[in-house]
């Protein structure tokens, strides 16, 4: 062979060997950048969390566990990872790990983020002392913290921590203006309410009747608290104490069981005049009620009315022909006057319906329908937002 052909086939070989060791190593590196920086002993800790960060917000939630783990391994007292790690943690409802990391987290980072984080993970874990204690820290430390003062009223809300929850209502009350503050004054009225009936559970009516005095202070418009209120008037023998509450609030917002009570009260003192003048202002106030207009008609038909009682039920029902409750009435009213066929034919659409004989209500927050009204959306848990 000549040496032409063997120095040909050296520099074959060299090149093709250069080839191959590159292509090796480009794929090592590609598999390297693949895994992440936890696969490479020359990573520094900088490039562990920064590769952490980028694969949580991409949703690769393994690849940054490893990442954050990695990193602990050679600096475990790390607060950030720990707290990257407690956030993933609480994605995926894991309460224990989420406390343990938000905890060893604060071990060296008492900013307020930190704070709020373990917190958080406390209340979930079932401590609402130790959540509600780190809250009022960052409090302390900064009295205007708007998350800090909404965290801790939702949890007194949860935990029936009235103290607690209205303390920082009141504090995000002076601090709101415009449209927020109403919003703001509605929670604080909703915290004076449960106030006054936890202590109607307790049987402090004294303290009960200060508590929705208090709601309605917040919010006059608050038409639980003043139900309540004239009720714990009335458990605690002032009537007519409870009468001017109703009627007062009745004047502003002239719901259903407000009058319903003021009627009440009114049939006990027999003054059947007093009922019909009632309903018939509340009607006049509000024309477009049609709970109000029908009230009017059974009012008229309990006291014997019955003329009066078909023209008021009938003017209902050109508005609402599907409603059970209006046929009902009406079935009543011709029952009364000995017309069988037509009180029988009234009860028939009555039934033909399965829901309640009650109006029915919607709530104006989310739109669900009841059968009757409730101090609180049985749908979405907001309160006073029931309406006919």
């Amino acid at each position: 062979m000549s040496l032409t052909v063997v120095v040909l086939l050296a520099v074959g070989a060299f090149v093709t060997g250069a080839l191959l060791s590159g292509i090796v190593a480009s794929l090592r590196a590609r598999r390297r950048r693949a895994a992440g920086p936890a696969a490479s002993s020359d990573a520094t800790v900088r490039d562990l969390y920064d590769y952490g960060i980028e694969a949580q917000r991409a949703g690769k939630e393994t690849a940054a566990v490893n990442a954050y783990q990695e990193l602990l391994r050679r600096d475990p007292g790390h607060s950030e990872a720990h707290a990257r790690l407690g956030e993933i943690a609480r994605g995926r409802g894991d309460v224990q790990g989420a406390l343990l990391h938000s905890l060893q987290a604060l071990r060296t980072d008492d900013r307020a983020e930190a704070m709020l984080a373990a917190a958080d993970a406390y209340g979930k874990a079932g401590r609402p002392d130790d959540a509600i204690a780190l809250y009022q820290d960052v409090i302390a430390r900064d009295p205007g913290h708007v998350s800090a003062l909404r965290a801790l009223r939702d949890l007194g809300v949860a935990e029936g921590r009235w103290e607690a929850a209205q303390s920082a209502q009141e504090r995000l009350v002076g601090a709101a203006s415009g449209d927020e503050r109403v919003a703001e004054e509605q929670w604080l009225a909703v915290i004076h309410y449960e106030r006054g009936r936890a202590r109607i559970a307790e049987g402090d009516h004294t303290g009960a009747i200060a508590a929705f005095r208090d709601a309605l202070r917040a919010r006059p418009d608050f038409v639980p608290a003043a139900v309540a209120l004239g009720d714990a008037f009335v458990r605690a023998g002032e009537p007519g104490q409870a009468l001017r509450v109703w009627e007062r609030a009745a004047e502003a917002e002239p719901a259903l069981p407000l009058l319903s009570r003021i009627e009440h009260q009114r049939r006990e003192e027999g003054r059947p005049t007093r009922m019909i003048a009632l309903y018939q202002a509340a009607a006049a106030r509000q024309p477009d009620n049609l709970a109000i207009a029908l009230a009017l008609g059974r009012v008229y038909f309990d006291l014997r009315m019955l003329d009066e009682a078909v023209e008021q039920l009938e003017k209902v029902e050109v508005r609402a022909p599907d409603l059970p409750v209006i046929h009902a009435f009406l079935g009543a009213v011709f029952e009364s006057r000995g017309q069988a066929r037509e009180a029988l034919e009234e009860y028939r659409r009555a039934l033909r319906s399965l829901s309640s004989f009650e109006w029915p209500h919607r709530c104006s927050a989310c739109g669900a329908e009841h059968p009757g009204w409730t101090d609180r959306c049985p749908t979405c848990h907001r309160w006073n937002t029931l309406r006919p």
